[in-house]
């Protein structure tokens, strides 16, 4: 059949130093209203292969709301990286890997990009939510205490023990959980992938 990308609603790769070679990738099932299907797709020298990972309703623990609008992307992962690179360092926070999620924003549609970024002792230093339409940042937090719940918004803390820390621990908290989808996928891919994750120098 003809390679499609009609109601993907997830991807995710596993923890990357550079761009990931493989994804999982998470759609509504075009004959089973309500399941989902799941591939998995490895970078070969000929392009991306597909592979078909299970299907049904217990996939995902979560399911993000709307299919992802893939002429909407702008920025790759190689660009998302190297914007996540910038804010880690105005964080003063490394990190050596990161795992990607693109999603759809539940009230806008835009498609996002959400990084769990990992340090050496592959422990999460920091998340960051970015725009894969504009490329800017619409969440970050840091293992520091440092971050940022406005879109642009500069990183700062609060005082330790405040009110003002509390609520902004929950709004991390609530940023952080909204990209928990954790979760079998026969879904047919094309190459768009090849262009989508393509590393750029």
């Amino acid at each position: 059949g003809a390679a499609t990308s009609d109601g993907v609603i997830l991807l995710q790769s596993s923890a990357s130093a550079a761009d990931p070679v493989q994804w999982s990738v998470y759609a509504r099932d075009p004959f089973r209203p309500g399941e989902l299907v799941r591939a998995t797709i490895t970078a070969e020298k000929s392009g991306w292969a597909p592979k078909a990972s299970g299907a049904g309703t217990k996939l995902l623990t979560r399911v993000p709301p709307l299919p992802i609008v893939f002429n909407r992307i702008r920025f790759r992962s190689s660009d998302v990286l190297k914007i996540a690179r910038q804010n880690a360092m105005l964080a003063k926070t490394n990190f050596v890997t990161a795992s990607y999620q693109l999603a759809a924003n539940a009230t806008t549609g835009a498609p996002e990009w959400g990084l769990a970024l990992d340090g050496t002792d592959g422990h999460e230093v920091g998340f960051i939510v970015i725009s894969a339409e504009t490329g800017a940042v619409i969440h970050q937090q840091w293992d520091n205490g440092l971050s940022s719940n406005e879109l642009g918004g500069p990183v700062s803390s609060s005082e330790p023990g405040s009110k003002g820390e509390r609520a902004a621990d929950n709004v991390k908290r609530a940023a952080r959980n909204a990209w928990e989808w954790t979760g079998d996928t026969g879904l047919e891919v094309g190459h768009f992938f090849k262009r989508l994750f393509k590393s750029g120098n």
